[in-house]
């Protein structure tokens, strides 16, 4: 009785070879990407968060006529809570209703080609 069954080709060493390497190397993009992710996401959602309390802080201070001492200690609180680095600088400034706050600070960074990122958030409330 003759055999029914279809014979597969074999695939050669190429191809075998070629499969993995690109397989690897789209493991190594993934990592990458992966590793990526995991420094910079941490550190751009502290810097949003801190921007959202900054603007609330100075909203409040522009409409409750708080003093500059006041909202720059609401500040320098928030910065410890959200971990800011020590050598962060707040700068404060009142005319008439408007308030103006800038808080500046380098984040460092544990990736090979890239170790500080600048960071400055401007915010003025006109106090209304």
């Amino acid at each position: 009785m003759p055999d029914s069954r279809k014979t597969t080709p074999q695939k050669g060493l190429r191809e075998l070879v070629a499969g993995r390497l690109s397989f690897l190397f789209l493991l190594a993009i993934t990592a990458a990407f992966v590793y990526l992710v995991a420094v910079f996401a941490p550190a751009y959602m502290g810097n949003q968060r801190m921007r959202v309390a900054t603007e609330e802080i100075v909203h409040r201070a522009a409409t409750q006529n708080l003093s500059l001492a006041d909202t720059r200690a609401q500040l320098h609180e928030k910065a410890r809570e959200f971990g800011l680095p020590e050598d962060y600088n707040v700068d404060i400034k009142r005319e008439g209703k408007v308030m103006t706050a800038k808080v500046s600070y380098t984040r460092k960074l544990k990736i090979p080609f890239y170790k500080e990122w600048q960071t400055t958030i401007n915010v003025k409330d006109l106090g209304f």
